[in-house]
C-alpha cells in the first residue's frame, strides 16, 4: 500500500521476552523456507488460507496450529482492532537479508504489514525510500512496501519478526494516524505497553471474503487510474513518450468493455469467455507497445499492470497460469513479490479496543467518482531522467570469507565510486535462469553463453536504478558514473560479467590460504552464510560460494568442502584473468591492506583512475571499522584453531598457492 511517508512507529509497546518465548516455543517443524527461496529466510506461519501449511494471500484465512501455541501473538493481533490477512513470524538468519524489491502484486494495493520485531540487534537495519531504521524489539512498524526496500542482518544472531497483513479498519487508520513518521531517534513517550493477560482470549478477526470470481467494474478502475496516474516514457526516444498515450488509451478501453460484459454478465459462467476474449486482447495490445515505466518506481508498466490487474481480474487457475507466462515476457526491473490475492474483506462486527480518541488518517486513498470513467491524456511528460552511463565498472573478485566486503566497503568511501549498497547475489540470482537449482545452471559458474541479450539488459537495467554514491545520492540523470561491484560468487563469473560490462576492470583480493579456510569453515559451522537451501544432489543447506562438482563432496569433512571451494574459487580467477590484458586487473593481499590501508587503497585508486580525497584520507587515518560481515574480531593465528584439519588438507591446494606466490 502507498502511504505518505517510509515507515511509521505506532505508538505502542509490547513485551519482547513474552514474544521471544513464545517463538523459541515452536517446534523446528514449525519453520519454512521463504516462499521466494531467500537465502538464510524462513517462516513460521500463524494465519494462512484454511489455517494450511501454505503462503497463499487468497482464501478464507484460519489461525494456524502454531498461533494456537501464542496466545499473546493472538492478543497482539487483537489488539489492533484490525482483520488479518496472512500472517508469520518472519527469521532472517545472522549475515543473511531480504533483497531489495517492491511489493506490486494486487494482494498489496489494499494492505499494509505490520512489523512487530521480536528478536533482534541494534546492527539489523531496515531500508524503504531512501531512509533506513532499526526497529526495536517490542515496537510496532508499518512501511510504504511500494516503495523499494529490503532488510540487512549483518548480526551473528538470527533476527525474528513477526509480520501480518491487513488492509486497516478506520480504527487501525486513526491509530497509524498517531504514529511517529519521521525522527526516530527520540523514543515515543505516548507508546503505551500492552502486557500479557493470562485471563485473555480475543476473538482474532481473519479475511474471509477476499477473492471474487470476477472482479467488479469499481475495482478494475481504481487500479487501473491509480496506475495509469504514474506512466512515464521508458526514454527520450518519441515513440516512448507516443507509447504512454498509448497506453492509457488501450486500459480506458478496457475499463469501459469490462464494465459493459459486467452489465450483461456479472459474475455468471456463461459470461467467461466473453471476459477472457477482453483480457486476451488487452494483453496483446499492451505487450505490443514499446516498454513505459512506472514513474515512481522505474518498474515496466506492462509487469505491474499484469500482477495488480489483468492477472487477478478472474480467479481461475487458467487465467492465473497465463498471467504468469504474460509476465515472465515482460519487462519487468524486479520479480513480482507475492502471489495473487484477492477483494478487500468484508467486515461485519469487529471487537472494542480502548484507544484515545486521535484524528483522521492523512493516507490518501484512490477514489472513482464516475462510471464512465472519463479519462483525459496526460500532460505532457517532464523531461524523463535517463539513466547512469556504467563507465569502467571496477569488480572485487576473491574467494569467500577473504576480506572483499572490507574491501569494498573502503573502496566505497572514495569520491565518485557508486554501489548497489552491498552484495548483488540477490539481483543477479532473482533471474531464474541464474539461480543454480532451476534446472538451467547448476553452480554459481556463469559464463559467456549465459549472458543472453534480455539478462545483459535486464541486469544493465537492475544496476543502474539501484546505485547510490557514499552520501546515499543517486547519479545525476545521464551521468556516467563508476560502479563498484562484489561478491564472492563473482570469482566465478568473469567471462559472464565482462558480457555485462564490456569494459570492466578487476581487483583480486587474496588472502593467506590458511586464515581463509578456517573463516569459511567457522562461516559454515555459524550457519549464518547458507546461499541455498536445497540443491540436487545434497544433503540439506549449502554455505557460501557453490562450485561445479560440489555434488562429489557428499559426506565429505567439512575441511575438504571448503578447500574444495577455495581452490576452485582461486584456480579460476587465475585462469579467466590469463586471458585479459595485465591492465585491466590488479592485486591485493588481506593481509597487505589490514597493515597498512592508506597504501594499499591508494595503489587501487591509482589502477582504477580515481582520486584520493580528504574525506577518503580521513577514514583511511583511522582503524578501519569491522565490516558488517564480520563474524568474530580479526586474529592472525585465529586459523589455529582449525589447525590440525587445514594442516591435512593443505597439500590439496599447493599447485594453486604457488600460482598465487608467483
Amino acid at each position: 500500500m502507498k502511504l505518505p511517508r517510509p515507515f511509521f512507529r505506532l505508538p505502542v509497546r509490547f513485551d519482547a521476552e513474552r514474544l521471544r518465548a513464545e517463538v523459541e516455543a515452536l517446534p523446528a517443524s514449525a519453520w519454512s523456507r521463504h516462499p521466494k527461496e531467500h537465502a538464510g529466510n524462513t517462516a513460521a506461519r500463524l494465519i494462512t488460507a484454511g489455517g494450511g501449511d501454505n503462503d497463499v494471500v487468497s482464501g478464507e484465512m484460519k489461525p494456524t496450529a502454531a498461533l494456537a501455541t501464542c496466545p499473546y501473538v493472538s492478543q497482539v493481533l487483537a489488539s489492533f482492532d484490525t482483520v488479518w490477512s496472512r500472517s508469520r513470524f518472519m527469521k532472517i538468519e545472522g549475515g543473511a537479508s531480504v533483497p531489495q524489491h517492491s511489493d506490486i502484486n494486487y494482494h498489496w494495493f489494499h494492505r499494509v504489514r505490520l512489523h512487530v520485531p521480536v528478536i533482534t540487534r541494534p546492527e539489523v537495519r531496515f531500508y524503504c525510500g531512501g531512509e533506513s531504521v532499526h526497529m526495536a524489539a517490542g515496537e510496532a512498524w508499518v512501511f510504504d512496501n511500494w516503495r523499494e526496500h529490503r532488510v540487512e542482518n549483518p548480526a551473528a544472531e538470527a533476527g525474528v519478526h513477526l509480520v501480518a497483513d491487513t488492509a486497516g479498519t478506520s480504527a487501525f487508520w486513526r491509530f497509524v494516524a498517531k504514529a511517529q513518521s519521521q525522527d526516530f531517534t527520540q523514543a515515543d513517550p505516548q507508546a503505551r505497553l500492552m502486557a500479557f493477560d493470562p485471563a485473555s482470549t480475543p476473538r482474532l478477526l481473519t479475511e474471509r471474503i477476499n477473492a471474487m470470481p470476477v472482479m467488479p467494474p469499481a475495482e478494475v478502475e481504481q487500479l487501473a487510474v491509480d496506475l495509469l496516474a504514474d506512466l512515464a516514457p521508458a526514454d527520450a526516444r518519441p515513440e516512448s513518450a507516443a507509447a504512454v498515450g498509448q497506453f492509457v488509451s488501450i486500459m480506458v478501453d478496457f475499463c469501459r468493455d469490462w464494465r459493459s460484459l459486467w452489465s450483461l454478465f456479472g459474475v455468471g459462467r456463461e459470461g467467461r469467455p466473453q471476459y477472457e476474449k477482453l483480457l486476451a486482447a488487452t494483453r496483446r495490445q499492451i505487450a505490443g507497445l514499446p516498454p513505459v515505466r512506472v514513474a515512481s518506481t522505474g518498474y515496466s508498466a506492462q509487469a505491474v499492470l499484469n500482477s495488480r490487474l489483468l492477472g487477478h481480474a478472474l480467479t481461475d487457475g487458467g487465467r492465473r497460469r497465463e498471467a504468469a507466462e504474460f509476465n515472465a515476457a515482460a519487462s519487468a526491473l524486479a520479480p513480482v513479490a507475492e502471489p495473487p490475492s484477492g477483494d478487500e474483506p468484508t467486515l461485519s462486527s469487529l471487537p472494542t479496543l480502548e484507544l484515545p480518541q486521535i484524528e483522521l488518517p492523512t493516507v490518501e486513498v484512490p477514489r472513482i467518482e464516475t462510471v464512465t470513467m472519463e479519462i483525459a491524456m496526460p500532460p505532457p511528460a517532464p523531461e524523463p531522467h535517463k539513466p547512469p552511463v556504467l563507465e569502467r565498472p571496477i569488480v572485487i573478485l576473491s574467494a569467500p570469507r577473504a576480506g572483499s566486503t572490507l574491501l569494498f566497503e573502503t573502496l566505497a568511501q572514495a569520491a565518485g565510486v557508486y554501489t548497489i549498497g552491498g552484495e548483488s547475489h540477490q539481483l543477479i540470482e532473482s533471474i531464474a535462469a541464474l539461480r543454480p537449482g532451476r534446472g538451467v545452471v547448476n553452480s554459481n559458474r556463469l559464463t559467456r553463453r549465459d549472458a543472453t541479450t534480455a539478462i545483459v539488459a535486464e541486469l544493465r537495467t537492475r544496476f543502474t536504478g539501484r546505485i547510490h554514491d557514499r552520501d546515499g545520492q543517486p547519479p545525476a540523470s545521464g551521468a556516467s558514473v563508476r560502479l563498484l561491484e562484489k561478491t564472492p560468487k563473482n570469482a566465478l563469473r568473469v567471462p559472464f560479467l565482462l558480457e555485462v560490462f564490456p569494459a570492466a576492470q578487476f581487483i583480486y583480493l587474496q588472502r593467506d590460504p590458511r586464515a581463509n579456510l578456517s573463516s569459511m569453515m567457522q562461516a559454515w559451522r555459524a550457519k549464518g552464510w547458507i546461499t541455498y537451501r536445497q540443491l540436487p544432489g545434497w544433503p540439506g543447506p549449502w554455505s557460501l560460494l557453490l562450485p561445479p562438482g560440489y555434488e562429489r563432496l557428499q559426506g565429505r569433512p567439512l575441511e575438504e568442502i571448503v578447500a574444495y571451494q577455495w581452490r576452485i574459487a582461486n584456480e579460476t580467477i587465475l585462469d579467466d584473468l590469463d586471458d585479459l590484458p595485465h591492465e585491466r586487473w590488479t592485486t591485493v593481499r588481506y593481509e597487505s591492506l589490514v597493515a597498512d590501508p592508506r597504501a594499499e587503497i591508494g595503489k587501487l585508486l591509482d589502477f582504477a583512475g580515481l582520486a584520493m580525497d580528504s574525506r577518503l584520507e580521513d577514514y583511511l587515518a583511522r582503524p578501519l571499522p569491522l565490516s558488517k560481515h564480520t563474524q568474530s574480531r580479526p586474529d592472525p593465528d585465529k586459523w589455529k584453531q582449525n589447525a590440525a584439519e587445514i594442516e591435512r588438507v593443505m597439500p590439496q591446494l599447493e599447485a594453486v598457492s604457488a600460482r598465487l606466490g608467483s
